[in-house]
């Protein structure tokens, strides 16, 4: 199958990463500087959560397509490859990445500033976004259910792969395995071309309906676990950014996050790693994916 609406996709996804992070970054010199107000930010981060939403109904009707492309896209480097969880980042990363902005060692002290004891606990605001105790709260929370949601697609991708293999696939290969040796044993006086022909087995072309018909569901399971685990991506960025942070915070946030993906993607070309991927007949058109955060 052509991958052309995939690479299509990827690459209106890339353009709409660095026109929201521009955006994004001139919201936040503006917030900086006085010059915009919450009801500007909201507006940027609704347009940004807007972009995210229609790359998400993107991605749903390609996995349809062929969610096998989505889960190791050649499109995308081995290094960027390596570091996916069904078919993109780890929603529980944009938290960690939360963390890392609030200050360091601020996650082990997580307990200690919920609960108001010590010093820390009594900074009414914390880190270099001004986290504070009550958001903290909110934040541990969703990071707890985010983990538990992530384990949980996790155990269904390990037992959509152990039936794969487990049904039909073992039996067949055995079977064939048995048939392959009866034929050796009978065509052991006809000749070296029978026997090679009873070791190549079914003429090219050949499918077995229930192989084909297995690896159909399979691909189809790992298409609805895709669409899962990109909306639990998309409801972790929407949670943090529209209901538990303020909007200057969540801006600042989707600022370090789109400049963390586009930094790996670059660095990773210029390693030489990138695997080329021939450009689509037709142009793509114009950006309106904006970003994963």
């Amino acid at each position: 199958m052509s991958t052309a609406r995939h690479v299509a996709c990827y690459q209106r996804w890339i353009a709409g990463q660095e026109a929201s992070l521009g955006e994004l970054e001139a919201a936040s010199a503006n917030a900086a500087a006085g010059r915009a107000t919450d009801a500007e930010l909201r507006a940027a981060l609704e347009r940004c959560m807007r972009g995210y939403a229609e790359y998400v109904a993107s991605r749903r009707t390609l996995a349809r397509e062929d969610s096998t492309a989505l889960f190791a896209p050649p499109w995308c480097t081995s290094f960027e490859n390596s570091v996916l969880w069904l078919g993109g980042c780890r929603p529980s990363l944009t938290i960690r990445l939360l963390y890392s902005l609030s200050g360091e060692g601020l996650e082990e002290h997580i307990e200690e500033l919920i609960s108001g004891a010590g010093a820390l606990g009594a900074a009414r605001s914390m880190g270099l976004l001004g986290i504070t105790a009550r958001q903290l709260e909110q934040v541990n929370d969703l990071h707890r259910r985010t983990l538990r949601d992530e384990d949980a697609l996790s155990d269904r991708l390990a037992t959509l792969q152990e039936e794969i293999a487990d049904r039909p696939l073992l039996p067949i290969v055995r079977e064939r395995a048995t048939a392959a040796a009866k034929a050796l044993a009978a065509a052991s006086c006809d000749g070296l071309a029978t026997r090679r022909l009873a070791v190549a087995g079914p003429p090219a072309g050949a499918v077995d309906p229930e192989v084909d018909a297995a690896i159909g569901s399979y691909k189809a399971g790992l298409g609805r676990l895709l669409e899962e685990a990109d909306e639990l991506r998309l409801s972790t960025a929407r949670t943090l950014a529209t209901e538990i942070l303020t909007p200057r915070q969540a801006v600042d946030m989707l600022v370090a996050a789109k400049q963390l993906h586009l930094a790996v993607r670059d660095w990773s070309r210029r390693r030489g790693v990138a695997q080329p991927v021939r450009p689509p007949l037709t142009s793509p058109a114009p950006p309106s994916d904006r970003a994963n955060p």
